[in-house]
């Protein structure tokens, strides 16, 4: 079986598909740029289908309306969801490279810094990893 890329895992939006429990546990999902899975996703088909990029920083608009609401989601929640530091992370990507960006989050997944899961910090369900697999899309 053949490795994916480290890059492979990270959405054009800057979230790190790895942290997800349905991409690392259940394998449900196989990450937003695997085939078939980003049907449903407004920012995968204005980046990557309609724009042709690879990452929404790579747009002239960067940061847009739509990037910047994706990232206003649970506003005044006290704790860092990871829609909130998606800019941050695509800045960071930009930088570094997406492969050694895809390693650290990898690490900062296993040390708990960073988490996609079925409930936020305060308790609150978080029904909603991303837009590819939100049964409200």
């Amino acid at each position: 079986m053949q490795e994916k890329q480290p890059s492979a895992i990270v959405s054009p939006c800057g979230i790190y598909c790895g942290a997800c429990p349905r991409y690392r546990d259940t394998a449900v999902c196989r990450g937003c740029r695997c085939d078939g899975r980003h049907d449903k996703c407004d920012i995968y088909d204005c980046c990557v289908v309609m724009g042709g990029k690879n990452f929404c920083y790579e747009c002239d608009c960067f940061p847009c309306e739509r990037l910047e609401s994706f990232t206003r989601y649970h506003p005044g929640k006290s704790f860092a969801h990871f829609r909130h530091i998606a800019i941050e992370n695509l800045n960071r990507i930009r930088l570094i490279g997406p492969d050694m960006w895809a390693r650290e989050m990898e690490k900062r997944t296993a040390a708990g810094d960073y988490s996609i899961s079925g409930k936020n910090p305060d308790g609150d369900p978080d029904t909603s990893p991303c837009s590819c697999v939100s049964p409200e899309k």
